[in-house]
């Protein structure tokens, strides 16, 4: 399996367990803490982008200036 694929699946998984807990959370009546889980998900998630943006980053720079 490709690492590309591996993060869609990563990602995917996140947010299908992120919406789970949050629903269960609004119907215990919890709704201050299943927002404060979906902004955990969304910034593990965008912690995952930005690594993955920075490895894209390093191998287009590997592949322009290599010496």
């Amino acid at each position: 399996m490709s690492l590309e694929l591996h993060v869609l699946f990563q990602i995917a998984a996140l947010g299908i367990a992120t919406a789970v807990l949050s629903s269960l959370l609004k119907q215990s009546g919890r709704d201050e803490i299943a927002t404060l889980v979906t902004i955990t998900a969304m910034v593990l998630v965008a912690a995952v982008v930005v690594t993955n943006i920075n490895h894209l980053f390093v191998e287009i720079r590997s592949v322009f200036f290599s010496q």
